[in-house]
């Protein structure tokens, strides 16, 4: 099974499941003999990261014996609030879910709240914790975004870079506030000037190509060594830019999410030279901690940010081989607290063995 492809994914969407007829059957109710069904709503499913999380996600529910429902809010709060009514209307037992946005977050929460169904928050932190009182949640996983952005400057820098320029997330988001804050703390510790950062005013391709052009006008040839980018989609526009520019010698890239043509650019030794991510998986962890919480068991850790895989052309082969070419190496059931109790994790490390 292939978890990253240079191709679109398609994305097989579970039918919703039926409610039991008396309309009081509760997550908690539940036997070992029982079926767990979890809905899961995602932004987007036009996305090679999210394309790889969803194969991850069905993988460890089918490893789980998981009846599991992914749907894509393409981008739009309305239609994420639309789509997880229908899947309490439907009758699952738990809920994953990556808000749109922070201040959808509460009212998402809100709905499973009404419902008495647990829900697990994934990727974007919706600015409180899981125990507050007003919109509680089992539970948050998500990267740790500052150390991911520090790790990006820092490989530059380990590849010779002096002058960095830093293209950005939207701002207002914890997700880019973290990768920020990495940034700056990594230019700092390895004595690198941060010559210019700006927003790519979105986290596309095109944005960051039309982010990376205005950069180059304004820093000519010698002035800029390296680009930090927020995303890889903003890299790979950056890419284009510096290539099309003739300066693919003096300049160096990094991001993050290791989607498929930027780890194809790792691989060939281009100016791209490092990506980190593997946080993909963190839906499949959402799905697993879901899991055991219908089943009456409460999480190790109710806030996990997980540290992330770096990935350049050294260890490029053995990435590869565990990631991409195969499902990860590891025994999902023996992170769940359901099939395993002495289990100290409920997510594996994200490691090149």
């Amino acid at each position: 099974m292939k978890f990253a492809t240079n191709r679109r994914a398609v994305i097989r969407l579970a039918g919703l499941a039926v409610a039991l007829a008396t309309g009081l059957f509760s997550a908690t109710s539940l036997t070992y003999a029982d079926s767990v069904k979890i809905g899961v709503s995602i932004p987007t499913l036009d996305n090679p990261f999210w394309v790889n999380a969803v194969k991850f996600a069905e993988h460890a529910a089918k490893e789980l014996g998981v009846e599991l429902t992914v749907v894509g809010a393409d981008n739009r709060e309305d239609k994420q609030l639309a789509d997880v009514q229908s899947m309490l209307s439907a009758g699952v037992n738990a809920l994953v879910v990556t808000p749109q946005s922070t201040a959808s977050a509460p009212g998402l929460i809100k709905l499973a709240n009404r419902a008495n169904l647990p829900i697990v928050i994934v990727d974007r932190y919706p600015g409180f914790d899981p125990k507050n009182a007003d919109a509680p949640y089992v539970a948050f996983i998500g990267p740790n975004d500052v150390t991911a952005g520090r790790d990006i400057a820092q490989f530059l820098a380990s590849q010779g870079a002096k002058k960095m320029v830093g293209i950005g997330g939207l701002p207002g988001s914890s997700v880019a506030e973290g990768r920020e804050k990495g940034l700056r703390e990594g230019v700092a510790a390895s004595g690198v000037e941060l010559v210019q950062y700006v927003s790519g005013g979105g986290e596309s391709e095109d944005n960051g190509y039309q982010t990376m052009q205005n950069l180059l006008s304004a820093h000519p040839a010698g002035s800029i060594d390296s680009v930090w980018c927020y995303n890889d989609a903003l890299c790979l526009g950056a890419f284009r830019a510096i290539k099309q520019a003739g300066r693919s010698d003096e300049i160096k890239l990094g991001g993050m999410d290791l989607v498929p043509q930027v780890l194809e650019l790792i691989e060939q030794k281009t100016n791209m030279v490092f990506s980190t991510g593997g946080h993909w998986l963190q839906l499949g962890f959402g799905v697993m901690i879901a899991y055991d919480k219908v089943k009456g068991h409460d999480p190790i850790n109710d806030v996990v940010r997980l540290d992330l895989l770096g990935v350049n052309s050294a260890n490029f082969a053995a990435f590869k081989q565990q990631f991409i070419d195969n499902a990860p190496p590891y025994d999902v059931k023996e992170y769940t607290l359901t099939n395993n109790p002495a289990t100290k994790s409920q997510t594996f490390p994200l490691a090149t063995k």
